[in-house]
């Protein structure tokens, strides 16, 4: 079985220990987000599933998929670029964790690094202070990744 479907598999069965169902539609919005492997915007999406599935679907449907699959932290959106991406840690608790994105501003990868729960705590214990509830526990920090470091490097006469 290769990385994709062990991932949906994954998820399959943590939708079927919550009593929920992986629906089709909410299938197909994360293997598309698992194929394309960088962030994208829910029209991208839609534009996606609509070639892939040559049916007519609205916004509201992929909207929905990718509430759903947020909800259950299969996949995470990006507030800084309105964007998803898959997650890739469905082994792990992705909801108690505090995560990072990396993003990288020249070709858009993202990282997803887990935190230290030493500084998640830290962070709630600042939060509490001025009676904050943190609602959304990651960080999105813009940067340049190794990649394009290198490729720009190699540039440069």
């Amino acid at each position: 079985m290769n990385h994709l479907e062990t991932h949906v598999q994954q998820a399959k069965n943590i939708c079927k220990q919550q009593g929920v169902r992986l629906t089709a539609i909410r299938e197909k919005v994360l293997r598309l987000l698992l194929e394309i492997g960088r962030p994208v915007s829910a029209y991208d999406l839609l534009e996606q599933y609509k070639m892939s599935e040559k049916s007519g679907s609205q916004p509201m449907t992929i909207y929905r998929a990718l509430s759903f699959l947020e909800s259950f932290s299969f996949i995470h959106k990006l507030e800084s670029t309105r964007q998803y991406v898959a997650c890739h840690h469905l082994d792990k608790s992705c909801h108690s964790e505090f995560t990072q994105f990396l993003m990288c501003n020249h070709c858009g990868d993202v990282e997803e690094v887990p935190l230290t729960d030493a500084l998640w705590k830290n962070i709630q214990k600042n939060a509490k202070k001025t009676h904050f509830k943190v609602e959304q526990p990651s960080l999105e920090i813009h940067g340049i990744c190794n990649t394009c470091q290198t490729n720009t490097e190699d540039q440069q006469p």
